[in-house]
């Protein structure tokens, strides 16, 4: 599948999903929002994508909200039209967040506003160190949206959260990864070529056992410690019975790397 708006492309078991609208940054559009959602279903419908990329093209990964259209209509009409906008919006980030594969977002240039829910919904940040990252919705006098209210504090605690969204502070990959918003920047010139590398990692892996790792992982945060054995224990479970978890044991036993498939 591709759009003007949207770019999917799957490759070695690779789904890259591209905003491609670079003259605005990136910004969610309409048809970025819905060319989205509808890369989202082609990537989980293919059996033979064990990873998924999200990244945008050119000088940004994504500006946040589109601002061009905001403040036009009546207020009754604002307000219906945003809590439609918005709940539109909203789906993506709960959909990377849940998806079947690992995910990975590749942030080189601006991630500000709701394009740091895109990004954050991601398993793995990776960010060149040109790249910034804000919750800059203070300065057009809106609220944190976007599941940001969710991801970010989980990843930096509850009061440096607050802090970047009472001053709109932005920061820029270096300090990210000092906060926990990525877990790497790497250097501009070595960012595609190590962004890859790392992508190649998790899609050579056994993607059922990873699958269930990052979903556990994930909820681990918001239960208790026997839920989250009872979790694992259903999960090791699937993933013994894949052939992954066979090769695995045949490599050990023969002093080699595995061969996973994603199987």
């Amino acid at each position: 599948m591709s759009s003007d708006a949207v770019r999917l492309e799957i490759e070695d078991g690779v789904a890259t999903i591209t905003l491609n609208e670079p003259d605005s940054m990136n910004a969610l559009s309409s048809a970025i929002v819905s060319g989205v959602a509808d890369a989202l279903e082609e990537a989980e419908a293919d059996d033979d994508v064990r990873c998924l990329v999200l990244q945008g093209a050119g000088p940004a990964f994504c500006a946040g909200g589109d601002i061009s259209g905001m403040g036009e209509g009546s207020e009754r009409s604002q307000h219906d039209d945003v809590r439609r906008i918005v709940g539109l919006c909203e789906e993506l980030p709960i959909r990377i967040f849940n998806f079947g594969v690992p995910t990975v977002a590749k942030v080189d240039g601006y991630c500000v506003g709701a394009g740091m829910g895109l990004a954050l919904a991601c398993d793995v940040v990776l960010a060149s160190e040109r790249s910034t990252f804000g919750l800059v919705f203070r300065n057009i006098g809106l609220s944190v949206d976007l599941t940001t209210s969710y991801l970010v504090p989980r990843l930096i605690g509850p009061q440096k959260a607050k802090e970047i969204t009472l001053t709109g502070e932005l920061v820029e990959g270096p300090r990210a990864e000092e906060m926990g918003l990525a877990n790497h920047a790497y250097p501009d010139d070595e960012f595609e070529a190590r962004a890859d590398e790392f992508v190649e990692t998790i899609a050579e892996g056994p993607t059922v056992a990873l699958s269930y790792s990052m979903q556990n992982i994930d909820r681990g945060l918001d239960g208790g410690i026997r839920a989250a054995a009872e979790r694992e224990s259903d999960a090791q479970a699937i993933a013994k019975a894949t052939a992954d978890h066979l090769e695995g044991i045949e490599a050990f036993g023969e002093d080699r790397d595995p061969d996973f498939e994603g199987r």
